[in-house]
């Protein structure tokens, strides 16, 4: 460039020296007439000439270049992200920007190049990426189908196991209707759940998926408001967990119970047999009281195997086991205690056993034998400073006056000794001249499942007559 028109740009573009960045003007035959002063300062005196280029990271110069040479010919705009070597500093992100400039008077085409630092910048977004790759290839790995879902129901992201699942393209930028992509039989539970997520309150429902040629899938949807500093729900996180295994885990369990249950009757009924056969006389007393327990037994089984071997609440054990009493049970048996407690199984075998015992024996000898003596049975979870206990109690009164017997036989083990079995337990019987009473008291956690019943729905307090006891 001669001297003239070096100074002539000078001149000119002398006000690009008031500019932050990196600015210098080149005109069409790619000749470079001016760089500010912020690119004059930068890295050594090469870099303010033609071949600036030069410090531009290989892997970015091939591939803007090409791209920045058609954006000049066309005579258009272009931007983009690059790295430039500092001898001092390492490479740094830049933000380059062609623009072209209003023709001069000699009639050919100016361009403005600028250099933007913006290293910072691009660190913190690189640094989101990584975090962001990240957390999706943690979620990929899961088995469980995780799903992000905006408030008005679209999907706004989804792991790898989901995409799957559902059939959709990890690369499909989503934002199709998530319910829409649920079994039609599911719709339903699931609009209820989402409204529910939407309100900010955990939801949960089950579904069925079945992709063509392939077997039905049973899922369990977990849905968990995710909310902003001011509790608005912005996302919802839906884990959708296959269960299939699970559900036909539960099925075969169902069916051995079942078997196992038919199996345990039909062994009391030979035992029954047995017994009738080989006794002497099969209509003595003593064998139809045997009968009788044998008969109890299948009944404790029947109600465990109906509830899957998970305990059964106190009322049906009761009814069960008092069966005997026949018709006059409404009027002469009065059940007062909570509803919905659900006794742990191997506790309900033993209160069952007794409390059969102490009904066969009121009918015999106590205050069912008559037509006006009743029977009152409470129960009731009470609160103690070294735990919470369960108290149960059989108070008899109207019968005949009670004494104790002369010898106590299997009926008072099973009265009394055999609920001792349960750890803690405390339990007392006393032949009182107004009538028999029992009580059965323990740690509540020995003898209640807890977590059954709290899970389920609340039941109206038991009361068929008589005040509380306890």
């Amino acid at each position: 460039m001669s001297q003239e028109k070096k100074a002539f740009s000078e001149d000119r573009y002398s006000s690009l020296d008031l500019v932050p960045d990196m600015v210098c003007v080149c005109g069409d035959d790619g000749r470079h007439e001016y760089f500010n002063t912020v690119w004059r300062e930068y890295g050594t005196a090469d870099f303010a000439s033609s071949r600036w280029m030069e410090w531009v990271l290989p892997a970015d110069q091939r591939q803007f270049d090409p791209a920045m040479r058609e954006a000049m010919l066309a005579g258009g705009m272009f931007e983009a992200d690059l790295r430039i070597l500092h001898p001092v500093d390492g490479a740094r992100w830049f933000l380059l920007r062609v623009c072209p400039l209003p023709e001069g008077l000699d009639g050919g085409r100016h361009w403005l190049l600028s250099l933007t630092d913006i290293h910072a910048r691009k660190r913190r977004e690189l640094a989101l990426l990584r975090d962001s790759r990240v957390q999706q290839e943690m979620l990929d790995v899961s088995v469980d189908c995780i799903k992000l879902v905006r408030p008005d129901g679209t999907l706004a992201r989804m792991n790898r196991a989901g995409c799957v699942a559902l059939n959709v393209g990890e690369n499909s930028g989503f934002g199709m209707d998530w319910l829409h992509l649920l079994p039609r039989e599911a719709h339903q539970a699931g609009r209820q759940a989402l409204l529910k997520a939407k309100q900010g309150e955990n939801a949960r429902f089950l579904g069925v998926s079945q992709l063509p040629g392939q077997d039905p899938r049973h899922w369990d949807n977990m849905l968990t408001p995710l909310k902003n500093a001011d509790e608005d729900v912005e996302a919802i996180l839906c884990v959708s967990r296959d269960v299939t295994v699970q559900r036909a885990s539960e099925r075969r369990i169902a069916l051995l119970l079942h078997e196992l249950a038919h199996r345990s009757k039909n062994m009391l009924a030979v035992v029954q047999a047995l017994i009738r056969r080989t006794v002497p006389d099969p209509q003595a007393p003593f064998v139809a009281i045997l009968g009788q327990r044998i008969a109890a037994i299948a009944r404790n089984q029947d109600l465990l195997i109906n509830g899957q071997w998970s305990g059964i609440t106190i009322e049906k054990l009761l009814a069960s086991q008092t069966a005997v009493i026949g018709d006059v049970n409404q009027k002469r048996l009065l059940l007062h205690g909570v509803g919905g407690l659900r006794l742990l199984p191997e506790t309900a075998e033993r209160l069952g056993l007794a409390i059969f015992e102490l009904t066969t024996n009121a009918i015999k000898y106590g205050a069912l034998s008559n037509d006006t003596g009743t029977v009152a049975i409470d129960w009731a979870v009470l609160e103690r400073n070294d735990g919470d206990r369960f108290r149960l109690v059989w108070q008899e009164s109207g019968g005949p006056r009670v004494k104790a017997p002369v010898r106590q036989g299997f009926g008072t083990a099973v009265i009394e000794r055999n609920p001792r079995a349960v750890i803690g337990a405390a339990v007392t019987y006393r032949y009182e001249p107004e009538g028999v009473s029992w009580a059965f008291e323990a740690p509540k956690s020995r003898v209640l499942d807890e977590k059954a019943s709290a899970a389920a729905a609340p039941a109206a307090p038991v009361e068929t007559g008589a005040a509380s006891l306890l």
